[in-house]
């Protein structure tokens, strides 16, 4: 019998007596093999079991910076058992060196402070970290952190006070960067983040982009026709 069938039998013991088994799953390439591994450890802690899981709070805690993405994501989705176990130090994830952790843990930063794993002041004290996935190598997470930023600063995790270092990269030498910048701070006008004269102040920057041949010059000519 297998983790899976035990799981279907709804066998306690035998996953408690091959529990690291069931640990083994997590980390696992196969997604269906993950699932069934958190769905164990689910039905552990559903069925009273937790103390058994205790021990292995620091390993169920790496799954978190784990190198493969699935494995992170997967981690990410239940918080609800890290609360459960009262993991400590999962808040490290947002100052990682690596744009990938770091993001897998800003992307859920607000799950953090819901479940109230994280308070919401460590949150804005480590904020300096995410300004570095506004610059991301990775056009997939600067794009994603350019988006959850409006709602970053929505919930207070960003204020008036960061806006001159958001200003500054509305003058990013990279393209990419700034027009993101630029992008972002039409919905920021609506939170009472920067006004429109301040952004008219910088529209020259902005004006920079429509000489590029590229798709950002569509993207800033568009802009400059909203704001003026």
């Amino acid at each position: 019998m297998d983790i899976k069938n035990a799981l279907e039998r709804k066998d306690i013991k035998y996953l408690i007596r091959y529990i690291r088994s069931v640990l083994n799953l997590l980390k696992s390439k196969d997604r269906l093999e993950r699932e069934v591994g958190w769905k164990a450890i689910d039905f552990l802690i559903e069925t009273g079991n937790v103390n058994e899981l205790v021990q292995y709070r620091n390993y169920l805690r790496s799954l978190l910076w784990h190198r493969l993405q699935g494995v992170r994501d997967d981690a990410w989705k239940h918080l609800h058992v890290y609360k459960i176990l009262q993991t400590k130090g999962i808040e490290r994830a947002l100052t990682a060196q690596s744009d990938k952790i770091k993001w897998s843990a800003w992307s859920n930063v607000l799950n953090l402070v819901q479940l109230e794993m994280v308070p919401k002041e460590h949150i804005r004290s480590v904020r300096y970290a995410y300004w570095r996935l506004l610059r991301s190598i990775y056009p997939t997470i600067r794009k994603k952190a350019w988006r959850l930023f409006v709602k970053l600063v929505h919930e207070g995790i960003f204020d008036s006070s960061d806006k001159h270092r958001f200003s500054e990269l509305l003058k990013s030498n990279k393209a990419n960067v700034r027009i993101l910048a630029w992008r972002t701070a039409f919905m920021l006008v609506k939170e009472n983040f920067i006004s429109v004269d301040e952004l008219k102040a910088n529209i020259g920057y902005l004006e920079e982009l429509t000489m590029q041949q590229s798709k950002v010059k569509k993207v800033a000519e568009k802009l400059i026709k909203e704001l003026t």
